[in-house]
């Protein structure tokens, strides 16, 4: 679902990603836990109490719900507005109630137009002896399991021969541990050969602190970005933010994806 935000700024609600009016790419992608906070104020407009907000986005999801991962989240999505331009996106009324600034146009996707019904044509009814005689006929059921056969062979041996021809198969991403403050970093092996791990750390803390996340013990982040970051500061820039869980290690994460990063 797709909503036009101040006719400017288009917010897909299905991959949580920002892109301008007049622009094809997205410029930015919200986690999925930031898109659902924005989804519930998109269609709950009137003022809200921070309970309930904390029990539809966060409680009846499964998640942990609490104020300090409320006020993050409300803290991500005004400074994500801000870079396009729009203050305040979600203001906190008296009372510790919020509310969607008023202020904010928002054009909500037009309904679908329901389809048409087709009344298919009524088929003309074969005489009741060519009927008896089609089932009743050996030769019949003999050639539908020949037919049947020969199908099922056939899609057997395209299968056999479309994994012949891709060949390919799918690697895992090898994790580096890298050394940092308090929090566990994992790099990938890739991004260690491209740049310096003193260089890989220091754009880490850039992003961490936009981000306002901090770097705690109990807590593991996975970082990765194109080259061009440290030329520009223009480009694809990766984090996932999970707590650490000895069965899972990667039970619950927040990931973060910019197509265009700006320092």
């Amino acid at each position: 679902m797709r909503y036009t935000i101040n006719a400017r700024l288009i917010y897909d609600a299905t991959d949580g990603t920002l892109t301008l009016a007049n622009s094809d790419d997205p410029g930015s992608q919200l986690s999925i836990t930031a898109s659902a906070l924005l989804c519930f104020f998109l269609n709950n407009t009137s003022i809200v109490s921070r309970d309930e907000v904390l029990q539809k986005v966060w409680d009846d999801n499964g998640l942990t719900s609490s104020n300090s991962n409320l006020n993050q989240y409300l803290s991500m999505l005004r400074k994500t507005f801000r870079h396009y331009g729009i203050d305040n996106i979600i203001i906190s009324v008296s009372r510790g109630h919020l509310q969607l600034n008023p202020d904010v146009y928002i054009q909500m996707p037009a309904p679908a137009p329901a389809p048409a019904l087709e009344i298919p044509p009524q088929p003309t009814p074969a005489p009741e002896h060519a009927i008896t005689e089609a089932i009743d006929t050996p030769q019949t059921h003999g050639l539908c399991w020949y037919l049947a056969g020969t199908g099922m062979l056939i899609i057997a041996l395209l299968l056999v021969l479309l994994s012949m021809v891709s060949g390919s198969t799918l690697l895992p991403v090898a994790l580096t541990p890298i050394h940092h403050s308090q929090c566990e970093l994992l790099a990938s092996d890739v991004m260690l050969h491209s740049v310096s791990e003193t260089t890989y750390v220091k754009n880490f803390d850039a992003v961490l602190q936009r981000l306002n996340l901090k770097c705690k013990p109990g807590e593991r982040f996975i970082f990765d970005y194109l080259d061009r970051l440290e030329t520009n500061g223009l480009d694809r820039v990766f984090m996932a933010h999970c707590a650490m869980n000895e069965n899972n290690p990667f039970s619950y994460c927040n990931n973060y994806f910019y197509y265009s990063w700006k320092p």
